[in-house]
């Protein structure tokens, strides 16, 4: 009597368990989940990653961005539908090589010299051959001799056969190229396993099963919640360190679709001195950080130089130098009202900073954030437009269009004039119910190509939105004065009269005065409309 029973479902269980695990290990499913990597990794590659979501509703417009955020393509490296099928695809590149694996390093090791004759002769490739005046051993050592010194491993074993003693000549070539499988779907395995710790799968397994959640406030990083902040001993991570130059910070910021979470480092970072050098023609050269790594547990400071593409390792985390910004200049501005009555003000502040003003008109409080210097601004004037447009047939050249985008990678479709037009600063004004106007201002005039230099003054309402450039001509001293003087002149209806009379009586003969109300009229017209006096009628 046998212990061992079976229950009724233990069968059907087995086969369909069976049947995953061939699903799993076959070649189709594999590549079928290769090709949903590939067409994904093409969409992260296309579509900007972890951009705003307004971005997105500019871009694609309310519907398709909701179909992209339903569907994680904001972040599709960390979605979970893509951490899902790279387990998938480890699973079944795993199933492949415990299956074949085992035959391969035994194929290594045998030389199948055991064949019976009929096998032999059951081969589609064969070839028969009599040898006269030589004893089976004298021939198969000869011809296991010219094998060897063709590069083939050999193998003589001796037979009894019906005709009397034999022997076997085995030899095999290129046995080693069974290990390229392995190697090959090995490092797919471990292209996945880096896939799935570089996505944050270990960030998401800790705000799955860990209660982390992201912090979607504002405020002193000192003030956030534990439940937003991340262990020291988290495994991995990417996220972004700001340095200011002269001060420290051990807490770096990972960015979420939602909001960021905090992961707390071993270590504190600070930068001693940012060094960047620029090319003659403006372009950067080189961004490198003097820092020191302060160790929290031992208290070492150990000095270092990260530089782009030359990042720094310590305890086991990558330091690399990403981005820069301004960390704290001090600038003072000359605010220049457009407004009739205003009187010009001085402004001191220091870039991160804000300051207090007061409307002089309401009353109102505002705060004024001076959030980014830059020295230099390196801007493109080339021609982009001397191929025309593809809407018009005449100016389509399609050998022209092909050929320029043959040849040499370095070849650009339309020339690149690079000109550095100096410094600019940007801030923010922020009303008493926080809402802000954003503003980009460059500090000397720049030629964009008509002879007629201009000072660039951008505004904006939201980060989603592209600054839209207010265009101020220089006077004769290089100001900006005198249009400032029109501004104010074209404000006040007294010299808009003043000036509307002159031009008639400048422009029409005295002897006809019907002639100059009437143009006198039209002109004034025009300046109210200019000038902003009236709006201009809907056309019907």
């Amino acid at each position: 009597m046998s212990d061992t029973t079976f229950g009724p479902s233990s069968a059907p269980r087995t086969h369909a368990m069976r049947s995953m695990t061939e699903l799993l290990a076959s070649m189709r499913f594999a590549i079928a989940l290769l090709t949903v990597i590939c067409i994904a990794s093409v969409i992260g590659t296309v579509l900007k990653q972890h951009e705003p979501a307004v971005n997105y509703v500019n871009q694609f417009g309310p519907f398709w961005a909701e179909v992209f955020l339903a569907l994680k393509l904001n972040a599709v490296y960390s979605a979970w539908w893509f951490l899902v099928i790279l387990g998938f695809l480890v699973v079944s590149t795993s199933l492949c090589i415990a299956r074949h694996a085992p035959k391969y390093l035994a194929d290594l090791r045998t030389y199948k010299e055991d064949i019976r004759e009929k096998s032999l002769q059951a081969f589609h490739h064969k070839a028969s051959a009599e040898l006269a005046a030589e004893t089976p051993e004298a021939a198969a050592r000869r011809v296991g001799q010219q094998l060897v010194a063709k590069g083939w491993k050999v193998r003589l074993q001796q037979r009894q056969t019906p005709a009397g003693d034999g022997w076997m000549v085995a030899a095999k070539a290129g046995a080693a190229n069974k290990l390229g499988y392995i190697a090959a779907h090995s490092a797919i395995v471990l292209v996945c396993l880096g896939g799935l710790l570089d996505g944050d799968l270990v960030v998401r397994a800790q705000m799955w099963f860990g209660g982390k959640t992201p912090y979607a406030g504002s405020g002193l990083i000192s003030e956030v919640k534990p439940e937003h902040r991340l262990s020291e001993r988290n495994p991995t991570f990417r996220g972004n360190l700001v340095v200011a130059e002269g001060t420290q910070s051990g807490t770096a910021i990972l960015s979420q679709s939602d909001g960021v979470l905090l992961q707390e480092l071993p270590f504190a970072v600070e930068l001693k001195k940012f060094i960047v050098e620029h090319y003659s023609t403006g372009m950067p050269k080189l961004f490198a950080s003097e820092i020191v790594i302060h160790d929290r547990a031992t208290g070492e400071a150990t000095p270092a130089r990260v530089e782009v593409n030359h990042p720094v390792s310590y305890r086991g985390i990558e330091i690399y130098q990403s981005s820069f910004d301004d960390g704290g200049s001090e600038v003072h501005l000359r605010a220049r009202p457009m407004a009739p009555g205003a009187e010009p003000f001085d402004v001191q502040g220091v870039i991160g900073g804000s300051t207090r003003l007061t409307h002089s008109g309401s009353g109102e409080g505002m705060t004024l954030e001076f959030t980014g210097l830059r020295v230099l601004n390196v801007e493109n004037f080339g021609d982009t437009g001397a191929s025309g447009s593809g809407a018009d047939v005449r100016k389509v050249d399609l050998r022209e269009s092909i050929e320029s985008r043959l040849g040499a990678g370095n070849k650009t479709v339309s020339k690149r004039e690079l000109r550095n037009v100096g410094p600019s600063i940007t801030y923010k004004l922020r009303d008493a119910a926080g809402q802000a106007r954003e503003f980009h201002n460059f500090m000397l005039p720049v030629d964009t190509g008509d002879g007629q230099p201009m000072y660039l003054l951008g505004v904006r309402e939201t980060p989603a939105e592209p600054f839209r450039y207010l265009r101020v001509p220089v006077d004769a001293e290089g100001g900006m004065d005198g249009f400032l003087r029109m501004r104010l002149a074209l404000a006040d209806p007294q010299m808009r009269e003043l000036a509307v009379r002159r031009y008639a009586a400048a422009a029409v003969d005295g002897a006809r005065p019907e002639l100059a109300a009437q143009l006198a009229q039209s002109a004034g017209r025009a300046l109210e409309l200019f000038a902003g006096a009236i709006d201009e009628p809907a056309a019907a």
